[in-house]
């Protein structure tokens, strides 16, 4: 990325219109976050989302692990205000914030083998040919989730677009970055919080595709 262009969008980043002492406020440039900053206490293991939307999944996580510090990433504001709002009314001590775009800075912000588990889903599936190139799913990308995850960690992908899902495979068989346990992908993701997109997704009838993939 050219250094001009990597500037510019470092600063639409650094616009910070959500002001809470849940949400990370960027400084001028691009530098590795101490979570420990934001949290209240250290915690054993973390917990990262991508993409978070309206929260439902990080909100429901943090108040039942306790234990697990979780940072939900969220571009959109409103949406992230939203969430933020939601913590601070359950007062939950292990849930905080980032409005950076985690596509453009995640190998700038986050030191290696950070999280234990990474979690992205519903990602836009960009269905034009054309813009298969913006899909999250790449070998640039998998190799980040790759570099912040422990050894062993775990990265979940859920989405609801079936040539997103077929793509999704193909990539990870690519990588010898990652494994499966048991199965190579599922329909469902017992245990595991539903967010208000998803329970439209299924009411219109469409198959939900989950994969998990662990650390090599």
């Amino acid at each position: 990325m050219k250094e001009e262009i990597r500037s510019k969008l470092w600063r639409i980043c650094k616009n910070t219109p959500v002001r809470s002492p849940l949400v990370i406020v960027p400084g001028n440039e691009p530098n590795f976050l101490d979570l420990n900053e934001y949290f209240s206490s250290t915690f054993s293991q973390y917990f990262l989302e991508l993409g978070s939307g309206w929260g439902e999944v990080a909100l429901e996580l943090a108040k039942k692990q306790p234990e697990t510090g979780f940072l939900a990433m969220e571009r959109k504001w409103n949406r992230l205000a939203q969430t933020d709002e939601k913590a601070r009314e359950l007062d939950l001590k292990n849930l905080i914030f980032s409005g950076i775009n985690f596509q453009w800075f995640i190998d700038d912000i986050f030191e290696p083998e950070q999280f234990h588990t990474v979690l992205l889903n519903f990602p836009d599936p960009w269905p034009k040919k054309k813009h298969h190139k913006n899909r999250a799913i790449n070998p640039i990308f998998l190799k980040s989730i790759y570099r912040i995850l422990k050894p062993g960690g775990r990265f979940l992908f859920a989405t609801d677009h079936g040539g997103y899902f077929r793509w999704s495979i193909r990539e990870l068989r690519k990588s010898s970055l990652f494994r499966y346990e048991n199965r190579e992908w599922s329909n469902e993701r017992p245990g595991f919080p539903i967010s208000k997109f998803e329970t439209e997704k299924r009411k219109e009838g469409k198959n939900i595709y989950y994969l998990e993939r662990i650390k090599v």
